[in-house]
């Protein structure tokens, strides 16, 4: 699948030309300022790869794209964008899920590889290509916890990082049937059912610095499902 031409034919994506930050796609232009970036890292022995323009990084979850851009004023640089493969390929990028029952709040304490600390946060993944953000939610949902879900309700869309991440991660709040183990596989330690107010103030105390888990929650309490 050609990538690149998939997300910047897709306006929802790439935007569209009188956005101020504008991407080049001239080959000419690109291949004159990678030729130039190249001479520029090589005399301060940096990496010539810096100067790649396309496709960067492509793995079975994460494709890293690196757009040569003109920024407001004329500045022109190479800028990186990742994006979730499920989401370019029909399905969502990622999906969270904030549990409640009887009117407690599920967290989980989970260890993550990318922090090599524990945290308290909620039930979320990874989409998968072609497979609707409802039924990616029910599946994550049974995986981490064991659970079934009564109710689902959809609280929108969330960008993690608006300067790095192209893709939006779909939240929801889910009125659980039942509850079972966690899944110790992924590293999921224990799980522990909260209130509201316990959890703002596992919030307010920095217990809980976990960014999705705090979207899930201010969309439900704003919403008035909380």
């Amino acid at each position: 699948m050609d990538y690149i031409n998939l997300i910047n034919s897709n306006t929802k994506i790439s935007g569209s030309v009188t956005d101020p930050i504008k991407i080049i796609l001239d080959q000419v232009e690109v291949q004159e300022w990678q030729e130039k970036r190249r001479k520029e890292l090589e005399a301060r022995l940096k990496p010539s790869e810096w100067a790649e323009i396309g496709i960067v990084f492509d793995d079975a979850y994460i494709i890293a794209i690196r757009d040569f851009v003109e920024f407001p004023g004329g500045y022109r640089n190479g800028y990186i964008r990742l994006f979730n493969r499920a989401y370019l390929e029909g399905g969502a990028a990622g999906v969270v899920i904030l549990p409640e029952q009887d009117g407690k709040l599920l967290i989980m304490r989970q260890f993550r590889h990318a922090t090599r600390l524990w945290h308290w946060e909620i039930p979320r993944g990874f989409g998968e290509p072609n497979v609707k953000a409802e039924v990616q939610a029910e599946k994550e949902v049974q995986e981490e916890i064991q659970g079934k879900i009564a109710e689902l309700f959809d609280l929108g869309t969330f960008y993690n990082n608006t300067g790095l991440e192209g893709h939006p991660v779909n939240l929801f709040l889910a009125r659980m049937e039942s509850v079972g183990e966690p899944e110790k596989a992924e590293g999921i330690e224990r799980l522990h059912w909260v209130s509201v107010s316990e959890l703002e103030k596992m919030i307010a105390d920095g217990e809980i610095t976990d960014g999705f888990t705090i979207a899930a929650y201010t969309k439900a309490k704003l919403k008035g499902l909380i």
